[in-house]
């Protein structure tokens, strides 16, 4: 598939046809199984000052936090227990929980056979060695944008390029590289949103997360444009026809833009559900979205019942 045809598809094709392209897609490469991973959010630090994100070291306002060792594995073993198979372990870009102590967690986690999966940032290539490992099985790191000139004005002091060289770290690895980025960011045009798609696949990302932008008001784009919530579910369509066989998540700024099930049909085949403790959760402020109370049990079961009303199977 070429520029053309994606942008075609991005501009012209009717909606419905685009996500039934998708859905045939899918069916026929991963069949109807959604995966449900639990999502632990063990650190609110960070050191970057990225534009966007309400984690950013800039905003004064967020109560900061990080977890002990214990706590995450408490956490993470009470997923296991009710029928989690997968954790996600996720942070803020910075040293709160350096990467030895992180090898501990994900030894400790995976001697059960539950899989491991990383969202911590950019690290060294040692260090992505050491934490592979030490059994971590994935890792995911966003693109977000893929334009360098973008890329740095959205995060200073750091360039797409570096982003990149991160990205094939990780996957010349053995990881299951997860990728990804951000539908609606400021000075984004059509040709940046295929330009973003086509790094999915030029990286061969095992899975791709694609978000809509949303403001946060303790950021410098607070009062930025929301990003269009039927181009994000246009760009996850095509990613289902980029990749085929990639495992694609409905993220959660679906649900706050609009109707979170579409994605499903966009060609969409995993799920996060959050573990992550309400004290804390409530300080894991990406962007503005209403918390809940955490019952890991209950979560878990409501999410199944709904992936088993949409005529799939949950695992």
């Amino acid at each position: 598939m070429d520029r053309i045809q994606i942008k075609r598809l991005l501009t012209e094709t009717p909606l419905e046809e685009l996500l039934d392209m998708a859905d045939r897609v899918r069916k026929a490469n991963v069949g109807d199984t959604v995966h449900i991973r639990a999502l632990l959010e063990f650190s609110n630090y960070c050191s970057r000052n990225c534009t966007y994100c309400g984690l950013t070291a800039e905003n004064g306002k967020l109560d900061r936090f990080s977890m002990t060792a214990s706590e995450i594995i408490d956490t993470a073993k009470k997923a296991f227990n009710v029928g989690y198979k997968t954790i996600v372990l996720q942070s803020g870009e910075s040293n709160a929980v350096d990467v030895d102590t992180l090898c501990d967690i994900v030894g400790e986690i995976s001697s059960w056979g539950m899989i491991v999966t990383l969202s911590c940032g950019e690290l060294s290539y040692d260090e992505y060695s050491k934490l592979k490992e030490a059994g971590a099985k994935k890792y995911l790191l966003k693109h977000e944008c893929a334009s360098e000139g973008i890329y740095s004005s959205l995060h200073d002091g750091y360039t797409l390029s570096d982003r990149i060289k991160c990205a094939r770290d990780i996957k010349s690895l053995g990881f299951e590289y997860g990728g990804g980025f951000l539908v609606g960011l400021p000075d984004e045009d059509i040709e940046l949103v295929i330009d973003n798609l086509l790094l999915l696949r030029e990286l061969q990302c095992d899975m791709a997360g694609i978000g809509t932008f949303i403001p946060h008001p303790s950021t410098k784009l607070g009062g930025a444009k929301q990003g269009d919530y039927e181009l994000t579910l246009r760009c996850i369509a095509i990613t289902r026809l980029l990749l085929p066989t990639a495992n694609l998540p409905v993220t959660t700024s679906l649900s706050v833009t609009g109707d979170s099930e579409l994605a499903y049909r966009a060609g969409a085949n995993v799920v996060m559900v959050k573990v992550t403790p309400i004290d804390y959760r409530k300080n894991y402020d990406i962007y503005p979205i209403a918390k809940h109370m955490t019952d890991i049990k209950n979560d878990r079961l409501a999410i199944v019942e709904k992936i088993e009303r949409l005529e799939r199977q949950a695992k």
